[in-house]
């Protein structure tokens, strides 16, 4: 199976070089896509043997992911890891996923966190009650909703015919994975919190939770 590692980035000069420096030597092709940063990220991006792909201004998470699951599935992949540019997501964590595709012939893999080790009390409860909402809306149940840490084979991408632009994208998956009938499973993964405060904003849960509700009634 041919894997690529897709991941969006924006303004994060601080963590990508160490993000990029722990998935070196781990032989699976990667491809960078900035989100019209700002710093000094891009140039970082560029030191390393990895595919950059740029948006000229910032289109959201979202648009990122998409931009470069495109282009990977043009190079040819048969599945992609997604994974934050953060620093929060570990590249000893990446056989599990390789595993679960392989192994278990599934056509989503979701990361879940450890919700009780060290996770915002604001993410944790709003994650969990977004988890309650979907179970209540689509019957299924993913525990780490807006884990970025997740893989998809080509075919799953192709059908779930995204539309979100952004940090709804996550959201998106699992609705779609419960409408198309996907095959998925959930693995453990580690994360460390750099930066409480950093990410989905009070407006982007909202956003994402009107998306929730327009999904359920626009069957």
């Amino acid at each position: 199976m041919n894997i690529f590692i897709v991941i969006p980035v924006f303004n994060e000069s601080k963590k990508i070089e160490g993000v990029l420096t722990d998935l070196k030597g781990l032989g699976l092709p990667i491809i960078v896509v900035d989100d019209g940063s700002k710093d000094s990220t891009l140039e970082k991006v560029k030191k390393f043997q990895v595919t950059v792909l740029r948006h000229r201004i910032n289109l959201g998470k979202g648009a990122a992911l998409k931009t470069g699951c495109e282009v990977a599935i043009s190079m040819g992949a048969d599945a992609i890891i997604m994974m934050d540019s953060d620093g929060q997501h570990k590249g000893e964590d990446l056989p599990k996923f390789i595993n679960a595709l392989e192994t278990k012939k599934v056509d989503i893999v979701f990361g879940s966190r450890n919700l009780s080790m060290g996770v915002p009390l604001v993410r944790f409860l709003g994650n969990k009650f977004a988890s309650v909402l979907i179970v209540l809306f689509f019957k299924i149940y993913v525990s780490d909703l807006i884990c970025g840490y997740r893989a998809l084979t080509k075919k799953a991408y192709m059908q779930m015919n995204l539309k979100s632009s952004g940090y709804g994208i996550e959201t998106e998956m699992v609705v779609k994975v419960a409408k198309l009938k996907l095959r998925y499973c959930e693995i453990p993964i580690e994360t460390i919190y750099y930066d409480r405060f950093k990410g989905v904003t009070i407006m982007d849960a909202f956003g994402v939770l009107f998306n929730v509700v327009k999904w359920r009634i626009f069957k």
